[in-house]
């Protein structure tokens, strides 16, 4: 679809049958975006969105794909939202207690400048949608936040809000820590009796900070088996305690 980037945000606002009271005022978009056109692309073919659903295993939001339809990503000084060949495995930035592997389910979604905005595609909150949340970044000493509870809910506040991060003001409330709330609403993984049995030797040695090739070497499986362990474990309330105790 070509059109402005307002034409583009009405269409997408439609689609979705979004409340018009919700939506951005023209001199928001305006004075928040490129003047050049450059914010907006050609709308990425619809079965590039179903092949990256199925090679990844999860379904995108509908709001993130009808505006990836409309637009393959939205563009600032930086990407606020890739086009559809560029979201993919969230790059960690910031050490997150009590937790061992990253969760398969998160994705960056974008970079725009300070830390990059990514989506848990595993679960949806109690009353929104897919959890948006930042990297976090250690350098600067800031956690990953929950900063919205839909795609919905934060594309519309980024565009009203001219493209500003907003969820680095002062006074911004975020949702809570993404692997905490993550752990809350979804389950441990399923894990096979085999391995199971290994469960308990792979979490001693982990709590003693034997990184996962000398674990798999220590009790004969392979590493991806070690890591398809931790991602049971991490579950685990009794290996966070120990975790806690380590000082992880």
């Amino acid at each position: 679809m070509a059109g402005s980037l307002l034409d583009r945000v009405c269409c997408w606002i439609a689609w979705g049958g979004i409340d018009e009271r919700f939506a951005p005022g023209a001199d928001a978009l305006a004075s928040g975006f490129p003047r050049n056109g450059q914010s907006c692309r050609p709308g990425a073919d619809p079965r590039a969105i179903a092949d990256w659903q199925e090679r990844h295993g999860y379904q995108l939001p509908h709001g993130l794909q009808a505006w990836l339809r409309l637009s393959n990503g939205l563009f600032g000084s930086g990407p606020f939202i890739h086009p559809i060949s560029a979201i993919g495995p969230m790059i960690p930035f910031a050490r997150v207690p009590e937790m061992i592997v990253q969760p398969e389910s998160w994705f960056e979604l974008g970079n725009p400048s300070r830390e990059t905005i990514c989506i848990d595609l595993a679960y949806r909150l109690p009353g929104g949608g897919y959890p948006i949340f930042t990297s976090g970044d250690d350098e600067s000493n800031s956690p990953p936040r929950i900063i919205a509870r839909s795609f919905e809910e934060w594309f519309l506040e980024l565009l009203r809000s001219e493209g500003h991060e907003y969820w680095f003001e002062p006074g911004f409330r975020d949702f809570g820590n993404p692997w905490q709330s993550h752990r809350k609403y979804v389950g441990p993984p399923v894990l096979p009796p085999r391995l199971l049995a290994f469960a308990e030797s792979v979490a001693r040695l982990q709590s003693s900070e034997v990184d996962e090739g000398r674990i798999a070497a220590s009790v004969g499986i392979s590493r991806a088996e070690v890591e398809s362990i931790f991602r049971y474990l991490q579950h685990s309330p009794a290996l966070s305690a120990t975790n806690r105790a380590s000082g992880m």
